[in-house]
């Protein structure tokens, strides 16, 4: 009955992979999040890095999800999950022909490029999944929530920018008074912060809630740390592997991706530190 199972679990691993990659980035496309034909000149250079890291985001959330819904049966040995985390790689490759129809000529390599760069990067996401499923479940709050937050503002805010790891509804125009207030900060920084801050402020309080919750559940230190941070981690982490694409308003995305990922790691250590004196049996939880 095991080597069944097994077989169902990689099946699974490879489905899910390329159902989550393809899903993504055709919804994206189909939503105007992105537009992977569009010229991007004359202007259009200020989004262009943006969308070529997003590709790559949406490749590097698919593979650790769909090793998180294949793994989501108990019982399964560790070498069973591992070789979740190449099937779902594999699977995921399937975005790679669909981004090279949607891009242009002339974006085409780049877009490819980053479904391969999001996919080795979804593997060390998937690597931390196999090991300890919680994070899995922080990582699919995280993307949840910026999937929402896409997806609403996009419909309701003119000029919503979304990123990897941000959404930025700059048609939120009374926010734009927060810049007075911000005189220190660089001129494209200042810009953007005001209207970043709403689903900034959002993915801070989730990493308190989801490191808050696994706390309880498991009693330990560094799981509910590493689930409240996965997602805001492996996006900071994204901007360092498309250095190329990291300008303009992207490298602004890039930034306020880089503070909340280590702010959420203060709250994350903070919420657990709080939960766990709550628990006193588990002082020798890891």
């Amino acid at each position: 009955m095991k080597a069944p199972r097994n077989t169902t679990v990689l099946g699974i691993a490879v489905a899910t992979g390329a159902a989550l990659g393809l899903v993504q980035v055709a919804v994206a496309e189909l939503t105007d999040i992105t537009t992977l034909d569009a010229d991007f000149g004359g202007g259009n250079d200020r989004i262009q890095g943006a969308q070529v890291t997003l590709v790559a985001w949406y490749c590097a959330m698919a593979v650790p999800l769909a090793v998180a819904i294949a793994g989501a049966r108990r019982g399964l040995s560790m070498k069973i999950r591992a070789a979740a985390v190449l099937a779902a790689a594999v699977g995921t490759l399937a975005t790679y022909p669909l981004v090279g129809r949607f891009s242009s000529d002339l974006m085409r390599d780049h877009f490819v490029s980053a479904v391969v760069t999001g996919i080795v990067l979804g593997i060390v996401g998937a690597s931390a999944v196999a090991v300890a499923p919680a994070i899995g479940k922080g990582l699919a709050a995280h993307v949840t929530l910026l999937w929402v937050a896409a997806l609403v503002f996009t419909w309701l805010v003119p000029n919503t920018a979304v990123y990897a790891g941000m959404v930025q509804p700059l048609g939120l125009d009374f926010l734009d008074s927060l810049q007075s207030s911000m005189p220190d900060l660089p001129y494209n920084l200042g810009y953007h912060l005001p209207t970043m801050l709403p689903v900034a402020i959002a993915i801070l309080i989730l990493a308190g809630v989801v490191s808050g919750v696994t706390t309880r559940r498991t009693g330990a230190w560094v799981k509910p740390i590493a689930a409240g941070t996965v997602g805001p981690v492996l996006a900071a982490v994204l901007y360092r592997l498309t250095p190329e694409q990291v300008y303009l308003w992207n490298e602004s995305a890039g930034m306020v991706v880089l503070a909340s990922a280590g702010c959420s790691l203060l709250i994350a250590a903070a919420a657990t530190a709080v939960c766990r004196r709550r628990r006193p049996d588990a002082s020798t939880s890891s």
